[in-house]
């Protein structure tokens, strides 16, 4: 009785089971490939038996003698066409044997690599419709669902929102994973997978991949681990998440305390030297002292902020202390009182080494001597500002969005611009991409 096996019939559990010897059907480049991997090989069966004695010390023998065999055998037909493999099959079921055959290129003992078939240009679904589905009334996911919705009304696209999928939808897209319940694959669903933290998600993503196109992951490191879970990879892919680009920078708060001098001892106009250097958007001052009336004038002209108290008052002087991030000082003469009580607010310090500055221990933040120096420490904090919000620039809504439609024009076979943004982001169409490669 022959017996074809389906592909999940794995061919190693059925050795371990049946212990049946093996026999190889082909003696070609994937006969070589797969014979180090299989059990307890007894035969090779090839249509050119006559002119192949034997492959690596086991006998190639004909159709006809493998029916004279008399003992149960596994199988496993190692031909790469898929027509020869149908023929083979078709041949294999006329015999009078006892064997179950399995397909090398299609049981999941192999996993081997399937090429995806290219839809027909006739069969390509173009996106119109997008249907967002979000049955959450709260913050977070409604959100994704609105942000994404205003991108897709910008460039054209219809879009509505639900709380369940919409069957004329060219795509229908949940905000979470819980949301999707496919019953069947032709509704074109796409979820985001957050927040997997126990084993029983983990196997209600494994069945709902099993009709849904695709589950878009937050992060590649999130995508990686469902993998290692045993989560279908080509099923899913990642997308950074966005952020709204509305909320401005923080700005340095820069203080000082003392009032200025005829003698030019506190250097008071190295102030306006240095805001030449500096952007505005990064920097901000609170003054105290006397005297500074002018330079405040250039700087609030070059566009910094400037909180100034031309008078000491002892009050808001405590209150404003704590809320500076550092505390400039560029005088020598011996060292600033203001300096001690921004050590004792927890401020740093951007001061020259000299008198009783040196005397704190670890009090010197940034020391300093010259005007390049302070300007290379404020040119250097700013640089670290600007990299820090100039990391998340990227991760708009727009891009957020655009990635989407990549991952859902290649599920609906329209290929035509898939690499045109390559090498400018990992994750996206080409967190599938690389898989698939």
């Amino acid at each position: 009785m022959v017996r074809f096996m389906a592909y999940e019939d794995n061919y190693f559990d059925m050795c371990e089971a049946l212990g049946h010897r093996t026999v190889i059907y082909g003696a070609g480049t994937y006969a070589k490939k797969a014979f180090p991997n299989l059990k307890n090989v007894a035969y090779i069966c090839d249509k050119c038996a006559g002119e192949i004695q034997s492959l690596n010390g086991v006998s190639v023998i004909t159709l006809a003698q493998l029916e004279s065999i008399g003992e149960s055998l596994l199988i496993v037909i190692c031909v790469k066409s898929e027509s020869a493999r149908k023929e083979i099959k078709l041949r294999l079921g006329e015999l009078s044997i006892d064997a179950y055959i399995f397909d090398f290129f299609d049981n999941a003992a192999f996993d081997l690599y399937k090429e995806k078939i290219r839809i027909n240009d006739e069969e390509k679904r173009e996106i119109r419709y997008v249907h967002i589905v979000c049955e959450d009334s709260g913050w977070i996911l409604k959100k994704f669902a609105i942000r994404m919705k205003e991108e897709l009304d910008k460039q054209g696209y219809q879009c509505t929102i639900g709380n369940a999928i919409d069957p004329s939808a060219d795509i229908n897209h949940h905000v979470s994973y819980a949301s999707c319940e496919p019953i069947t694959s032709d509704h074109n669903e796409t979820f985001m997978i957050t927040h997997i933290d126990s084993y029983n998600k983990i196997g209600f993503l494994k069945h709902q991949l099993n009709r849904a196109k695709m589950g878009i992951c937050m992060s590649r490191e999130t995508m990686e681990k469902l993998a290692s879970y045993g989560i279908p990879r080509e099923k899913i892919c990642y997308i950074n998440p966005a952020q709204d680009g509305v909320i401005n920078p923080k700005k340095y708060i820069l203080g000082i305390t003392h009032k200025t001098h005829d003698d030019h001892r506190k250097n008071v106009n190295i102030l306006v030297d240095l805001c030449k250097a500096l952007d505005p958007n990064y920097f901000a001052f609170k003054i105290m002292g006397s005297g500074w009336d002018n330079i405040v004038t250039s700087i609030k002209d070059m566009g910094f902020e400037v909180d100034y108290y031309n008078q000491f008052d002892y009050e808001e002087y405590i209150k404003m202390m704590p809320l500076l991030d550092y505390y400039l000082f560029w005088g020598f003469d011996e060292g600033s009182m203001g300096f001690l009580d921004a050590l004792q607010a927890g401020v740093e310090t951007i001061v020259t080494p000299q008198g009783y500055h040196l005397d704190v221990k670890d009090g010197i933040t940034y020391a300093c001597r010259t005007l390049n120096d302070f300007r290379d420490v404020l040119l250097n904090l700013q640089m670290k500002r600007k990299r820090m919000i100039d990391s998340v620039s990227e991760w708009s809504w727009k891009n957020y969005v655009d990635k989407h439609l990549e991952v859902w024009n290649y599920l609906l076979g329209n290929e035509e611009d898939i690499y045109k943004n390559q090498h400018m982001y990992e994750d996206g169409i080409f967190s599938v991409l690389k898989y698939n490669a």
